[in-house]
């Protein structure tokens, strides 16, 4: 059974949601320098999982976690590059 709780029910936000979103955006040069364009899982501002897929960095975090049989609700953010999708961007206007 996963510790892991990927999935809400309608309206319920956990409390680390916003928190670890931000921590998120405010670190995401050096999660690009350590982990590359990836799928990360972060719980509590620590990313606690990664892989090439969500359900790779799923597993990986399912391995990595240490609290005890307490469920966890992490974020998932897919980790890229901004230049490239800004060029894609500016290629789909210009083809406009």
């Amino acid at each position: 059974m996963s510790r892991i709780r990927m999935s809400l029910r309608y309206g319920e936000t956990p409390a680390n949601v916003f928190s670890d979103f931000a921590w998120i955006r405010q670190n995401e040069r050096e999660l690009l320098a350590k982990y590359g364009e990836c799928n990360i899982l972060v719980y509590q501002q620590q990313v606690i999982g990664f892989g090439n897929n969500y359900q790779e960095a799923v597993d990986n975090a399912e391995q990595n976690i240490t609290v005890g049989d307490e469920e966890i609700t992490p974020v998932h953010q897919w980790l890229r590059e901004r230049s490239q999708r800004i060029g894609m961007l500016r290629k789909i206007s210009a083809n406009q």
